[in-house]
């Protein structure tokens, strides 16, 4: 068993030891080294606490243990860069406490979805690794830790997908930090991320006109206790799949009651008293304005109508699919105030696995279904809707395709349009264009006139 040894103040002759040097004594009270203590950077720049030994028995000498703990001593502190002004407090802000300070001052313009995913990620995969603890003034001496980082999650097997979320919410908390601290990230790190990207392994699919309305005769014969909801889901999908083109949560959380017309919906942040309000909204390019079919535009007044039937009438700002509970459409505050609810993301993914999949896989086997229809995602209805549209009159003219018109209507560029649709494009090319109206009723009665359900 070791020696037990304790440290004293005092050196071999009984002197008081320099600040930062201490003598380790025997139980009886000789002394066996010497130490010495002092603030270190590791590789990363995090300060730990460092200390070294002087072994009398190895320097042959009391004395000259000493000696050399004092000339160690003197070493560590003058190699350290003299402060010849105050420097700035901000430089000692370590990454952790940057991430904690952006969560409070971006919280309120950011959704609770994104919030959650990034306090998940960052605690799950960057807080346990040493550079959440790298200072500012560090990571700009030295951005290869940024590096060093990245090649520490490839190394750990992570997957592309999750190492571009991890490193898109870092690169995100560093944007925001040089801007609000620019003395202590000197430099602009966004350079230094590789963030992968993500090659899309399928083109998009879409259905039909007719395929859309079996959907929706699904939906509508499922069993419900509450018989405005089978409308409401009904209502829904048309909007979907029956508008040029929305998204769903644009859908959810942009269109109020004032926005829809027969022929369009204006997809705009619904006003509000309350600036911290919607802050989920899916305006993704903004506020715009999507092509409305009758095939949709029936479907969600019918609705309407049924809703205001069981709780009265909807103000003109009420979202046009609001939060339900047994009461009615839920709102956030009182009175004036109040600011409608949208559906949470978690409702919405379990309404898609409830609702949506069990009308499609049962739509599926209807006759002359659509090949393919019992693997459509929801977000397919969007698909669908501009794919009928590049095979009508809306884009198809005398002259061959104009897709500016197309791209305005569905929020893209014409780029984006030709890439995500471009066998669609290749499809139709040289093809007689349909109307698009007479297509989408032509399919509803072609489906009520042969019903699937008794």
């Amino acid at each position: 068993m070791g020696t037990k040894l304790t440290e004293a103040r005092t050196d071999h002759e009984s002197r008081p030891l320099p600040a930062g040097i201490y003598a380790l004594t025997r139980e009886d009270g000789t002394i066996a080294s010497y130490k010495t203590r002092w603030r270190a950077e590791d590789a990363n720049g995090v300060p730990r606490n460092a200390s070294k030994s002087f072994s009398v028995a190895k320097f042959g000498s009391a004395d000259k243990a000493l000696q050399a703990a004092i000339a160690h001593r003197t070493r560590s502190i003058t190699t350290t860069t003299p402060l010849s002004s105050r420097p700035d407090p901000s430089t000692k802000t370590t990454v952790a406490a940057l991430f904690q300070e952006w969560c409070v001052k971006r919280g309120a313009v950011l959704s609770r979805r994104y919030s959650e995913d990034a306090v998940k990620r960052w605690d799950r995969e960057i807080a346990p690794r040493p550079i959440s603890q790298v200072q500012l003034g560090r990571l700009s001496q030295d951005p290869s830790i940024l590096t060093r980082f990245q090649d520490e999650l490839e190394a750990d097997g992570l997957t592309p997908s999750n190492r571009a979320q991890i490193l898109k919410i870092l690169r995100a908390v560093l944007r925001w930090g040089r801007r609000r601290y620019p003395n202590a990230l000197t430099l602009e790190l966004s350079g230094l991320f590789e963030v992968p990207t993500h090659s899309h392994q399928r083109l998009a699919y879409s259905a039909d006109a007719y395929g859309l309305e079996r959907i929706i005769e699904a939906v509508l014969h499922r069993h419900s206790r509450n018989k405005l909801l089978p409308l409401r889901d009904a209502a829904l999908v048309a909007a979907m799949g029956f508008t040029i083109a929305a998204r769903p949560s644009e859908w959810l959380h942009s269109a109020t009651w004032s926005g829809l017309h027969k022929s369009s919906i204006e997809l705009q942040r619904p006003d509000s008293d309350n600036p911290t309000a919607h802050n989920e909204i899916g305006l993704k390019t903004g506020a715009r304005a999507a092509l409305l079919l009758p095939n949709a535009h029936d479907r969600i007044t019918a609705y309407r109508l049924a809703l205001e039937a069981e709780f009265g009438p909807q103000p003109e700002h009420a979202l046009v699919f609001q939060a339900l509970d047994p009461n009615g459409p839920i709102w956030d505050g009182k009175a004036k105030k109040a600011t409608p609810t949208p559906w949470s993301y978690n409702y919405y993914k379990r309404w898609t696995a409830r609702i949506w999949r069990p009308a499609r896989n049962r739509a599926a086997t209807a006759p002359a279904a659509p090949q393919g229809l019992n693997t459509m995602r929801f977000y397919d209805c969007r698909h669908t809707a501009i794919s009928m549209a590049l095979h009508s009159t809306l884009v198809s003219g005398p002259h061959g395709m104009n897709l500016h018109n197309l791209a305005g209507w569905a929020g893209h560029d014409v780029q984006t349009l030709q890439r995500y649709y471009a066998h669609v494009i290749a499809r139709y090319q040289n093809t007689e264009p349909i109307d698009l109206t007479a297509e989408c009723q032509a399919a509803r009665e072609k489906v009520e006139s042969n019903p699937a359900y008794d």
